[in-house]
């Protein structure tokens, strides 16, 4: 490995960790709000106190989360500034244009956040109803549009490239994308499920423990349903987002089935195994025979291979390297002059046809890292399917509290599950796109600006140390509101009283009734 190849790797993880931490808010504050909303609808609809002091509730949560999440925002556009200069530049008019509308709907989300967590308590009911579900459009809204950015870096349209960048042609296009589509259903969708679950552990909590009873039964009866339906939502919008990346991403879809040959017969569907890189087959692999044309979305057949796939990139590298080639083709030449650089002296010890081999090779991406990560997020995603429809059956002995507490108590225990399928989707698709960060356009290691091995080092560690302590701290406070309960009080007010005062004792009897 090169110097250069070394601090690449580092800033690729510094980033991963910057924006897989930053996600990890994202979706709990979509899911809440979406939930908050729900609950002030059933508040307006049947007049039940239970509902407005369960909005109070997790809207508390929803606030510390936002917090933090928007927080951890801002090293991610440092870093796309500072660090990947060669990727603002070269897309820059489609990311002013998308970002543009993103930056628009912001103040709005921010009023909305700050009316509500503010004086949402002094506003009547329906005022809260219609703040709640502008806060649902403004924020689904924003993650649209990131969503389409990132849609885009994968199956790049509406443009036209050239030595100076993306140009953009149609915005219109971008926005129709259909990658997009599924990318935002498949997102949004594990948001829901990410919101809910947090309900439904908070809620299994309480139920466990007899406490604050009537918020935590309406706090169920509104996280079960949604839950139950965000994880169909996901699981529909999963595959037809596999059929996308069949369609526009093969070699990624190739690398997550580790399917290395493409055959005459229905190829089989790996359900698990050893992929065998060097050997180019899977070791002792589990199987679900002539399955995979269902997954690519054709009856039968076998789609393309790896290797079938990596002698269409040898070709591609032979006519980018001729003099003349298209600009269509700007893209793998830089991929070339990339692999060139990043083998150093090496290189020329090699002939043609050798480094045509070489740099073919850097277009696969890690297969072990997708097949793994792939079956972790589906895995996840069924095992949580069957808790959420044994949860449905039992749900009336749930909300009781006295019966199905092993049921609560794995409900409680698999908080961290639908974060782990999350962040392995996630990998999936930023992995999988490798070593492209826009998809046959623009090589990872053409978009980086390499500090030095130091300072690259020392970034890394830094954000470690810091995003170590931020979760401490988020952790912290999110038990600290487990603990208090659903106050009726605002929680400045809570905030302001002392132990030991007259006050604090009369906020602590009100945590101590169920």
């Amino acid at each position: 490995m090169t110097p250069d190849t070394l601090v690449l790797t580092l800033m690729r993880l510094e980033f991963a960790l910057t924006a897989s931490f930053h996600y990890l808010f994202v979706p709990l504050t979509l899911g809440l709000v979406l939930a908050l909303a729900l609950m002030e609808a059933a508040h307006v609809g049947g007049g039940r106190a239970v509902w407005r002091d369960a909005a109070r509730f997790w809207r508390r949560f929803f606030v510390l989360a936002w917090l933090v999440g928007m927080a951890t925002g801002y090293p991610l556009r440092w870093q796309l500034q500072a660090q990947w200069q060669g990727y603002s530049l070269q897309v820059r008019e489609v990311l002013e244009a998308v970002m543009r509308l993103e930056a628009g709907i912001a103040p709005l989300m921010l009023s909305l956040v700050a009316v509500l967590s503010l004086a949402g308590h002094k506003l009547g009911a329906r005022v809260r109803l219609t703040l709640s579900v502008l806060l649902v459009l403004a924020m689904a809204a924003q993650a649209a549009g990131i969503l389409t950015l990132n849609a885009w870096m994968q199956h790049p349209v509406g443009v036209r490239f050239s030595a100076d960048g993306a140009q953009l042609r149609s915005l219109a296009a971008v926005f129709a994308n259909p990658y997009a589509h599924t990318k935002i259903a498949h997102t949004l969708s594990a948001a829901v499920v990410t919101g809910a679950f947090f309900m439904l552990a908070g809620s299994g909590w309480y139920l466990l423990r007899r406490r604050h009873l009537e918020v935590a039964r309406a706090s169920m009866r509104v996280a079960l349903p949604m839950a139950l339906a965000g994880m169909l939502a996901t699981l529909w919008s999963g595959h037809e987002s596999a059929l996308d990346v069949a369609r526009h991403q093969p070699m990624k879809f190739a690398a997550m089935e580790a399917h290395w040959h493409t055959g005459d017969e229905a190829a089989a569907l790996v359900l698990w195994g050893r992929p065998d890189v060097n050997g180019r087959r899977n070791v002792q692999p589990l199987e679900l025979p002539k399955a995979m044309g269902w997954l690519a979305g054709g009856e039968g057949g076998s789609p393309a291979g790896i290797d079938q796939l990596l002698e269409q990139s040898r070709a591609r590298l032979r006519a980018a390297v001729q003099p003349g080639a298209p600009a269509a083709l700007a893209g793998w030449r830089s991929l070339y002059e990339q692999t060139a650089r990043r083998q150093g002296d090496a290189w020329a010890r090699l002939a043609p046809e050798q480094r045509i081999e070489v740099a073919a090779q850097a277009s696969l991406p890690h297969v072990p890292s997708l097949f793994v990560a792939f079956r972790l997020m589906v895995g996840i995603g069924l095992l949580l399917l069957a808790l959420l429809c044994l949860a449905w059956w039992r749900r009336g002995r749930l909300e009781s509290g006295l019966a199905g507490r092993r049921t609560l108590g794995l409900l409680v225990c698999c908080l961290p599950l639908p974060w782990v399928a999350t962040l392995a989707g996630w990998a999936v698709a930023e992995m999988g796109r490798q070593p492209w960060v826009v998809y046959g356009q623009l090589p990872t290691s053409a978009a980086a600006v390499l500090p030095t091995l130091a300072s690259g080092i020392g970034e890394i560690v830094a954000f470690m140390a810091a995003y170590g302590l931020l979760g401490l701290a988020f952790v912290a406070g999110c038990w600290w509101l487990l603990a208090r309960g659903p106050q009726r009080q605002p929680l400045w007010t809570l905030l302001r009283r002392r132990p030991g005062s007259a006050g604090w004792a009369g906020c602590t009897t009100t945590v101590m009734q169920p």
